[in-house]
């Protein structure tokens, strides 16, 4: 299943996995706990499909990545970019170590939800999408903006993998106390979670009025945008991506 392997390492070279950590080949290598050999294969397959889609959706290579599945005692020494570990359970991808990592835990935290068989994926490939756009230099952007894109390629990732979101996105909370724009200031974590569930919402919706093309159109207009990106600016980056028709429709949104 998989081959011992050396750590991925920090710039200086210290190891940043424990050695018994193991290495799967693919588009995405993935180090595992031996223990976590069956998810690590999950998780290999779900990245694979995630590159191959992105790559043709956006015309580029992929990122030269790999992915960490972290066994729960391992957490707090997973490699990041800050000096705190992160929450446990909370996926996240980080350039602290070379090659960049994303870094997934053993289980996902309880506020992860929905749980359906789509959850998993998701959760991959938004990780993902988080790789391939900061392959290049990205200038700050209002949150929303910057989670939009992830969401929007995780939903397109799975209409190209024939993942159905249906089931997902009826148990989702579609009136919380905020929309996506105007969620402020410190969130809980369950606030960040129905933040995220209303941003693939408004990702799917727009994927299906509008196709593909207005996802890759926002990935090049991030990265070809030079100076901070306020909120009036990215309203028509995404109006831009979205095309003829884009402000109308933004505007009928109840998300937005």
């Amino acid at each position: 299943m998989g081959r011992a392997g050396s750590a991925v390492e920090v710039q200086e070279g210290r190891a940043v996995t424990p050695a018994d950590y193991r290495v799967l080949d693919g588009d995405v290598p993935v180090l595992y706990a031996p223990r976590l050999g069956a998810k690590a294969l999950e998780v290999r397959d779900y990245l694979g499909e995630g590159c191959m889609a992105l790559s043709g959706m956006l015309s580029v290579e992929p990122p030269g990545i790999s992915a960490l599945l972290v066994a729960d005692e391992d957490w707090k020494d997973a490699p990041r970019d800050n000096a705190r570990p992160y929450p446990p359970g909370f996926p996240y991808f980080t350039r602290s170590v070379e090659p960049p990592a994303l870094v997934l835990p053993e289980e996902l935290s309880p506020v992860f939800g929905p749980r359906t068989a789509a959850t998993l994926p998701l959760t991959c490939w938004h990780e993902l999408a988080h790789a391939f756009l900061l392959a290049r230099e990205v200038v700050k952007s209002p949150a929303w903006l910057g989670e939009l894109v992830p969401q929007a390629a995780s939903a397109a990732i799975a209409g190209r993998a024939h993942l159905s979101l249906e089931d997902h996105q009826l148990q989702v909370d579609r009136e919380p106390e905020f929309t996506v724009r105007n969620l402020r200031g410190p969130a809980g974590v369950r606030d960040q979670m129905s933040f995220q569930n209303l941003l693939l919402v408004l990702a799917s919706a727009a994927l299906e009025e509008f196709g593909e093309d207005f996802l890759r159109r926002l990935f090049y207009g991030l990265w070809e945008e030079g100076e901070i990106v306020d909120e009036e600016r990215a309203e028509e980056l995404l109006v831009d991506a979205l095309g003829p028709g884009g402000r109308e429709w933004l505007a009928s949104r109840p998300e937005f």
